[in-house]
């Protein structure tokens, strides 16, 4: 599985495989997908993906046919107006989505999104890309705000200079 960013200039060809995204999105987004969240993917131009904040990825595979869609993930604000992730069913239970996720956190530095209480599997994928629960809202139905803490962004502190290691009391 490869993870890539969509960064397609030509007008034409951007607007083919925005309606390719969007209709990958409807088929296999669980009826999950808000509406709020596909207008905004539906009028996202090439230039507004260089907006801080602002992604757009697919994860493919190799088929017999070439590279062929496996899921695609959009964020826009960071996750705060936005936070799109559908995946094909032949490869959930594969870390796909938390791939996508990953590699959202890793490009943007910052990340949250809603998730609704009752939709466990995305709620297992966001916590597996190092999101943590920070707040539940109640309207229209429960909801978890989930954003990425500051261990979850940068894993792994290196020691200083001359800085021990280990404590040990002996």
């Amino acid at each position: 599985m490869q993870i890539s960013s969509i960064y397609d200039t030509e007008f034409k060809q951007w607007k083919s495989r925005l309606t390719e995204l969007l209709d990958f999105l409807r088929q296999y987004g669980e009826r999950r997908i808000t509406l709020h969240g596909c207008r905004v993917l539906a009028e996202l131009t090439p230039d507004q993906l260089a907006l801080p904040g602002v992604s757009l990825l697919v994860a493919t595979v190799r088929g017999q046919n070439g590279r062929q869609l496996a899921g695609v993930s959009f964020v826009s604000n960071f996750g705060k107006e936005t936070c799109l992730v559908a995946v094909h069913p032949l490869y959930r239970s594969r870390h796909t989505g938390t791939a996508l996720l990953a590699a959202h956190l890793e490009r943007l530095g910052a990340l949250e999104c809603n998730v609704a209480c009752d939709d466990i599997a995305s709620l297992k994928m966001c916590f597996n890309a190092g999101l943590a629960a920070v707040a539940l809202t109640g309207s229209p139905k429960p909801t978890l705000l989930l954003r990425a803490l500051q261990s979850a962004i940068s894993p792994t502190i290196s020691p200083q200079e001359g800085e021990l290691l280990c404590h040990s009391p002996f």
